[in-house]
Order: structure tokens, then sequence, then C-alpha cells
């Protein structure tokens, strides 16, 4: 037989005294499609949060794979001679669009600045040329594998007095 003693006793007491850890409530179980919805919305959040210069989130959900990706513009680069580069700009009618062009940089004789030719080609023929204020375009990246392509190149573009031909 085991003695009791004042002891055990009073630690028993202070030990029924102490206030119980707060029980959490059992989380709502969450079905599957409502699990992956919040993962994906979570993602959402962290790459915005990555990114806040973003311009749009675009998020593609299938049965087999989910993408979440952030929407950030290409970073423009500067015009580095002629050749083909491919370009940001607004038509007339205001639909944004991407062309790639033959540029070459054209001074103005009479004014300071400058203008760029623009021609467009389809397999080493001439389609269009157009004049494109600097201001008015963004040049996204410069595309030299577009001449192998399309059968164009440095020597086949200058005519007599540095003019293109086609």
């Amino acid at each position: 037989m085991s003695q009791i003693t004042r002891r055990a006793i009073l630690g028993g007491i202070a030990a029924t005294a102490a206030p119980l850890p707060a029980v959490a409530a059992p989380a709502p179980v969450q079905s599957p499609e409502e699990r992956l919805e919040a993962a994906v919305s979570a993602v959402a959040d962290i790459l915005r949060e990555i990114n806040p210069a973003h311009t749009g989130v675009e998020i593609q959900q299938y049965s087999h794979y989910v993408f979440v990706g952030v929407k950030t513009p290409p970073k423009p680069v500067e015009w580095s001679g002629p050749g083909f580069y491919e370009v940001e700009w607004k038509r007339q009618n205001g639909k944004l669009c991407t062309p790639i062009f033959w540029l070459d940089r054209v001074d103005y004789k009479t004014v300071p600045g400058f203008y760029y030719r623009a021609e467009s080609r389809w397999r080493g023929k001439l389609e269009t040329t157009i004049r494109l204020q600097p201001e008015k375009i963004r040049i996204i990246r410069r595309r030299d594998e577009y001449a192998a392509v399309h059968g164009k190149t440095e020597k086949l573009c200058k005519g007599k007095g540095g003019q293109r031909s086609g």
C-alpha cells in the first residue's frame, strides 16, 4: 500500500486547478478541389508580392496540372544597328501587336531627331515599308535568327546609295 503524502495531494490540486490549454476546433473537412483552389490562390498572392510590377496573373487549371504565372512586360532593348527586331506598337485601329520588322534608323534631314524605317518581309521579299516614331514603339528583342528563315541578310539589303532592295 502506498502512502499519500501532503506534497502529493497539494501537487494534484494544483494540477487540476491549472487552466487547460485551449483545444483547437477541428478544421472543417475540405474537398480536394477546395484545397487546390486555396493553394492556387495562395501561390498567386505570393507571385503578386514577389513581382509588384506585374501586369496580370495567368491561371490555367486542368485535371492533371495547374499553371500559375505572373505576366511581366519584357525589358526593352536598344537599337543596335540594322537588323530584324520584334517591336511592340499600336496600330491605327488601336490594336496592340508585336510584329518582326527589319529596322533601320534614319536621321531627319531638316530637324534634329530620327525615325525607324520598318520593313515587313516574307520569304525575303519586301511586303511593306512604314515609318515608326521611336516614342510610339518599344523594341522587345533583336531577332537575328529570323533572317535565316526569311532569306534576308545585310548584303542583300544594301542596294545602290545605301537604299534597301528586295
